[in-house]
């Protein structure tokens, strides 16, 4: 263990000296700054409309037909003036009532951009809007509520776990792999080859670097958004499994390559696969079988869990064990690998 610290030390003395502990630094600063400054808390919801209503409609038109605690409505005197709002307010929907045939019609002025699906999604609501102002009308739509008492995180909060899981899961993967080929290339693990030490000293101590630098940029992070309202014991146990886990994955892929330049695209490769269970978090539609056995997705959904008021913490507890089980699977064949091709 002597061997291991000393190792560890040398290392912490070099990657301070080093451009890649002051740029993961300086990224969870920035995305800090950015959730802090720029996007707000929860983003906006409202729908408005833009009304603009012709003479010629006999019948009077009453706001509250369309106003609801989700809706602003907004009239106009001319279809110029509502035009004109529509291209400073690029969210907004302008409906055009008048009068045809002796029917009362409505016209959708929309912005350009909106899909099909989206045209009869927004028609639908206008006409549902209307019918419900008719008198007699009857509601007869029924809602269930399945979750009585779910949780709801805010917009903001709700970024966090895919920060996290890129953050220390994966952006090790690249940093580690930087600090083994910058080695390589000026002959550290040449010299260190002649030493007394063993490999896996060399590797446990790239490994507590990246969890390190994992607890130290998701802390800043995490601390300025959510406060210390979350258990951080737990948050430490999820940041150091899949930390290493990420880390050992990075060392396995750099065992198979001589240079940064050709490991580059199986790192990537790595990246966009796991980063696909981001698309089921935030489209739980979207939610195939073989997305659950990416390592990301339990990453994601257990922090998920931890920012939640009452997460499931037998669940976390579970993915920490799995995922340190899993590390020290691969760091067994990543060490194999690494003493027939680590001088290479």
């Amino acid at each position: 263990m002597k061997k291991l610290w000393t190792t560890f030390v040398k290392d912490v003395k070099l990657s301070y000296t080093g451009l890649y502990f002051y740029i993961e630094v300086g990224m969870a600063v920035i995305f800090m700054l950015i959730m802090l400054f720029v996007v707000p808390e929860n983003f906006d919801q409202t729908q408005t409309y833009y009304v603009y209503v012709d003479q010629s409609l006999s019948v009077p038109f009453d706001e509250s037909q369309l106003a609801s605690e989700s809706t602003v409505v907004e009239r106009f005197d001319s279809r110029s003036d509502l035009e004109e709002a529509l291209t400073d307010k690029r969210s907004a929907i302008g409906i055009h009532l008048k009068e045809v045939d002796g029917k009362f019609t409505y016209e959708m002025v929309l912005q350009g951009y909106e899909s099909d699906s989206m045209k009869a999604l927004i028609k639908a609501g206008i006409e549902g809007e209307f019918m419900s102002a008719m008198p007699g009308y009857v509601d007869q739509t029924s809602v269930e509520t399945l979750e009585v008492q779910s949780e709801r995180m805010s917009d903001r909060e709700a970024v966090l776990p895919v920060y996290l899981v890129l953050n220390v899961g994966f952006m090790g993967l690249f940093v580690i792999a930087a600090y083994v080929f910058l080695d390589k290339e000026e002959g550290v693990i040449k010299a260190f080859a002649v030493t007394p030490v063993h490999v896996w000293h060399y590797l446990v101590s790239k490994i507590m670097i990246m969890a390190l630098m994992g607890v130290v940029t998701s802390l800043i992070v995490t601390i300025a958004l959510v406060g210390f309202k979350i258990n951080y014991l737990l948050f430490l146990g999820l940041v150091l499994s899949f930390n290493v886990f990420g880390s050992t994955l990075g060392l396995l892929i750099t065992s198979f390559f001589d240079n940064m330049t050709k490991a580059m695209g199986a790192l990537f490769f790595s990246i966009f696969v796991m980063m696909f269970a981001s698309l089921a978090y935030f489209m739980p539609s979207f939610n195939p079988i073989w997305l659950k056995f990416l390592p990301s997705y339990p990453m994601i959904f257990s922090f998920r869990e931890l920012l939640l008021e009452n997460g499931n913490t037998g669940y976390m507890v579970q993915n920490i064990f799995l995922f340190f089980g899993l590390s020290a699977i691969l760091f067994a064949y990543t060490n194999l690998r690494f003493k027939k091709t680590l001088t290479v």
